[in-house]
C-alpha cells in the first residue's frame, strides 16, 4: 500500500490491485488564502471529503470520473474497503455541531485512519466503528488551531497506532504566510520517535510496520506541487 502526502490533510492511498482514494485536496476562498499552490491535478478512483470547509473540498481538482464519498457507510472498491464514520469537528464552538466524516481505509492487512478535521473525544458507538488501527493521520500543530497536544498524545495512547503522520500544519511552499498554522515542532519534540522522510511517500506493508508507535514526517516533493495558484 502507498500513500502520497500533499500537504495539509491531503494524501492519496494506492492498494497492490491498483484502486487509488485520495483524501481532502485543499483550495482557498475568498477572504481565506491558505494555499501559494492549487491542488495539482493527479489521478483516483475515489475521492474522500471528510467535511465541507475549503482546505478540505477541492473536489473540481479531482478528475471528472472520479466518485465523491462524503457520508459515513461502508464501500468495497477492488482490494480497498472504506468506512465512513461519522461524528464532529474539533475546535471553537461555532464547530463542535459541524459534521465531520472520519475515513478508515484498508488493503493489504493496514488499517488506515484519516480523521479529517475530526474532535478527539468520541462517543463509544464511534469507538467501536474506528476499531484497530495500524496508521493514524492527525491534525497538529504549533497553533493548536483544533487539538490542543493532550487531546493528540491521548488519541494515540488510545488507539495504539504503528505510525502516526501529523496533517494540518504549515509547510514552506504550500501555505501562504498569511495562514493560521504554524509547524508540529513543539508537539514533535514531545515524541519518543519521530522519523523524518525524504520524500512525500512512503510504502506500508502488515509485516513491516514498526514494533512500537513512531511519528513519520512526510516531505511533500517539488512533483506533488507542480502548478500554482495566484491571488486573481
Amino acid at each position: 500500500m502507498r500513500l502520497t502526502y500533499f500537504g495539509h490533510c491531503a494524501f492519496r492511498w494506492e492498494t497492490p490491485g491498483g484502486v487509488t482514494a485520495l483524501a481532502d485536496p485543499y483550495r482557498n476562498q475568498a477572504g481565506r488564502y491558505w494555499f501559494t499552490r492549487l491542488f495539482p491535478k493527479v489521478h483516483c478512483d475515489l475521492g474522500l471529503i471528510s467535511h465541507a470547509h475549503f482546505d478540505h473540498d477541492a473536489v473540481d481538482r479531482l478528475p471528472e470520473a472520479a466518485s465523491i464519498l462524503r457520508m459515513p457507510g461502508e464501500f468495497q472498491i477492488g482490494d480497498l474497503h472504506i468506512r465512513g464514520i461519522g461524528d464532529y469537528h474539533s475546535g471553537s464552538a461555532r464547530l463542535r455541531d459541524f459534521p465531520n466524516v472520519m475515513f478508515r481505509l484498508e488493503a493489504s492487512g493496514v488499517r488506515f485512519l484519516h480523521i479529517g478535521d475530526n474532535r478527539a473525544r468520541w462517543p463509544a458507538d464511534v469507538s467501536q466503528a474506528v476499531g484497530n488501527v495500524d496508521v493514524l493521520l492527525v491534525t497538529v500543530d504549533d497553533s493548536i488551531h483544533l487539538l490542543t497536544y493532550e487531546e493528540v498524545d491521548a488519541l494515540v495512547q488510545r488507539l495504539q497506532p504503528r505510525v502516526v503522520i501529523p496533517m494540518h500544519y504549515a509547510i514552506p511552499g504550500i501555505t501562504a504566510p498569511e495562514c493560521e498554522l504554524l509547524p508540529p515542532d513543539q508537539w514533535l519534540a514531545r515524541q519518543s520517535t519521530v522519523r523524518r522522510l525524504e520524500t512525500d511517500r512512503s510504502e506500508f506493508a502488515a509485516g513491516r510496520l514498526p514494533a512500537q508507535t513512531e511519528v513519520w514526517l512526510f516531505n511533500p516533493a517539488s512533483e506533488s506541487l507542480a502548478s500554482t495558484e495566484t491571488r486573481s
